[in-house]
């Protein structure tokens, strides 16, 4: 009998410290989601006084913490690839910058040492005329130059492609290859900026917190833009340091009305606009 009373209070007290804690749990719940609620409208506030709207759909992000990486340049890769395309007798020159120029019969293709891209092919089948042959066509070219993207993501838009790909499971917003088949002659033009292997840390590397509202409100106040903001996404940005190693930057992407911007997470700069069609246009003009 007394070992039943003490197994009934043990159980009792058992049950009082889990309410106890689901109640704690509950409470701070709530008191977060309301920090969270609270934040966002002050940042519809600030934002709005600024001349840009957040867009009614527009989902606040969490900070995220982030390492800077690193890539090496790999020149097998971008030989495996010129093979491909062009053949393995394509003739290869290099300049002192570390641009490397590949041509053959089938057309050119031109590796720059911060990982820039161009390259000009001539088509063994018929040029796409819709968006749905220009992506088919796209996929299968890439597959066998051996443009390889982590959880890789095709748009086409007329007879215009773009790839991108991620890393580490998070996107790298300039990292994305544009093929366009409209010139008309028999040919796809390729553009963008591209890595190869597996980035990895550095003995000083270190991890940089990205704060969704400071690049916010970083963005609303010295961009110059008005309109609404759509949306915002945490990942990295490619870009190539004084010893031309290629790092991985944490950055956020921040899409508007009128096109998609980057913000640095360690530093709060803008670093440009990377709207696809004036980035497109620029490349084409090098």
């Amino acid at each position: 009998m007394q070992w039943d009373k003490v197994k009934n209070i043990l159980i009792a007290i058992l049950l009082t410290i889990n309410l106890f804690l689901l109640g704690n749990l509950a409470v701070r719940g709530w008191q977060s989601h309301r920090r969270t609620s609270e934040l966002e409208a002050n940042l519809r506030t600030l934002v709005s006084a600024r001349g840009m709207q957040l867009d009614t759909a527009f989902s606040f992000p969490e900070d995220i913490t982030l390492p800077e990486l690193s890539l090496d340049r790999s020149r097998a890769d971008e030989e495996k690839i010129a093979a491909a395309m062009l053949g393995e007798h394509a003739e290869r020159t290099e300049q002192e910058d570390g641009t490397v120029r590949f041509e053959s019969d089938r057309g050119t293709l031109e590796w720059q040492a911060d990982g820039n891209v161009q390259a000009d092919y001539t088509l063994t089948e018929s040029a796409p005329t819709s968006a749905s042959e220009a992506l088919e066509q796209a996929r299968r070219l890439c597959s066998r130059w051996g443009f390889q993207a982590e959880q890789a993501s095709w748009t086409a838009e007329d007879t215009v492609v773009t790839l991108t790909g991620s890393v580490a499971g998070l996107p790298v917003h300039n990292r994305r290859l544009t093929l366009d088949f409209s010139a008309g002659d028999g040919s796809v033009s390729l553009v963008g900026l591209w890595s190869f292997g597996t980035p990895y840390t550095t003995a000083n590397g270190i991890s940089i917190t990205c704060s969704a509202a400071d690049a916010l409100l970083q963005f609303a106040a010295e961009s110059g833009e008005t309109g609404k903001i759509e949306s915002m996404t945490a990942g990295y940005r490619m870009q190539t340091d004084s010893s031309r190693r290629i790092r991985l930057t944490p950055t956020w992407k921040i899409d508007t009305e009128t096109g998609e911007y980057l913000v640095d997470c360690d530093k709060k700069t803008i670093i440009g606009e990377e709207n696809l069609k004036t980035a497109f246009l620029y490349l084409k003009l090098l």
